[in-house]
């Protein structure tokens, strides 16, 4: 019977412990993903980019973070460079602080693939990351964020393709590449839920059994 061991009844305090236990384990952590070797070049001079599978099931909770540094140039003589974001950082045809796009994209911008799931575009092209300024950041970083956070919709994926590329059209007068340094991912702290109404009923209904047993037994 619920709340006993053995001939003693299971005390309320003791209940409630493994109750909420079982809770915290429950709870799921989520995972990091992590670049291989802790660098990934990604050449502005190739549609194919670069890629590395996940080993384990992938999520829309699970998070990445780094930052990026190197800038593509996607016309000749090194001109029109951008950040992650597609922001111009060296001129072209565009000036320094502009930005031109197509279809869903900045031209430039580093797009990051999930394999069965889909593409986002990783930083917005904003002025937070540069647009419209006349001295925009040439690296940019990304903090610890979820894969949701970026726009990829509810997954579950075994064992996917992670791609990322630079978005462009014509890659045939392209030179340069961005660098993607791994972002050390923040301690992992196992949540505490709060909870839930049906959780509580079972609590109480836990610890009244307790008490009952307990008092017909005096």
């Amino acid at each position: 019977m619920v709340g006993f061991t053995g001939d003693h009844p299971m005390k309320p305090s003791r209940i409630a412990s493994l109750v909420c236990a079982t809770l915290v384990t429950a709870a799921a952590q989520a995972a990091n993903v992590n670049l291989p070797g802790g660098t990934l070049v990604i050449p502005g001079t190739s549609p194919a980019g670069a890629s590395f599978t996940y080993a384990g099931t992938l999520t829309q909770a699970d998070t990445i973070a780094f930052s990026q540094t190197g800038n593509p140039c996607l016309q000749s003589g090194n001109t029109y460079c951008v950040n992650g974001a597609g922001v111009i950082v060296v001129a072209g045809t565009s000036p320094v602080g502009a930005s031109t796009g197509f279809g869903s994209w900045t031209y430039g911008a580093l797009l990051m693939q999930i394999s069965g799931v889909g593409t986002v575009q990783v930083w917005p092209t904003n002025a937070a990351n540069g647009l419209g300024s006349g001295s925009p950041p040439t690296g940019l970083t990304l903090p610890t964020t979820t894969l949701a956070a970026l726009g990829f919709p509810a997954f579950s994926q075994a064992n996917p393709t992670i791609t990322f590329t630079v978005a462009d059209t014509n890659f045939g007068d392209n030179s340069e590449s961005f660098t993607l340094t791994q972002a050390a991912a923040p301690a992992a702290v196992a949540p505490v839920p709060t909870l839930a109404e049906w959780s509580l009923g079972a609590l109480a209904l836990l610890v009244g059994l307790g008490g009952a047993a307990r008092a017909r037994r005096r």
